[in-house]
């Protein structure tokens, strides 16, 4: 009897911790809402939506897989002096906690340079 009882309280304290690691990470998103490049200042000006959720603290922007920098303003970013080269970029915002791990949540956008 008390093994039966051992197992399901296990079972529910398991089943707890794995919706609760779901739950966060569902809670947390973001959105790039405009991506726009300054071709004369090599600038480019992101806008987006950014939900914290419980372990978000910010995003980490990347340009072509590359990590560029941490970005704490919650609903957009202007990166001074990027200077792309014509073609298609990958412009990526990930979020990341406190401590600049990655939980999980991003969003991609393709900009084209002409």
């Amino acid at each position: 009897m008390k093994k039966r009882v051992s197992i399901v309280i296990l079972s529910l304290i398991s089943l707890f911790l794995f919706t609760s690691v779901i739950i966060a990470a569902d809670a947390a998103s973001v959105k790039i809402t405009k991506c726009a490049y300054d071709e004369m200042g090599g600038d480019i000006l992101i806008e987006y939506e950014l939900v914290k959720g419980p372990k978000g603290d910010h995003v980490h922007l990347w340009i072509d897989g590359k990590e560029k920098k941490p970005v704490k303003q919650p609903k957009g970013y202007k990166l001074t002096g990027a200077n792309l080269s014509k073609g298609e970029h990958k412009i990526e915002l990930r979020v990341n906690d406190a401590s600049h791990t990655e939980i999980g949540v991003n969003d991609t956008f393709k900009l084209v340079v002409k």
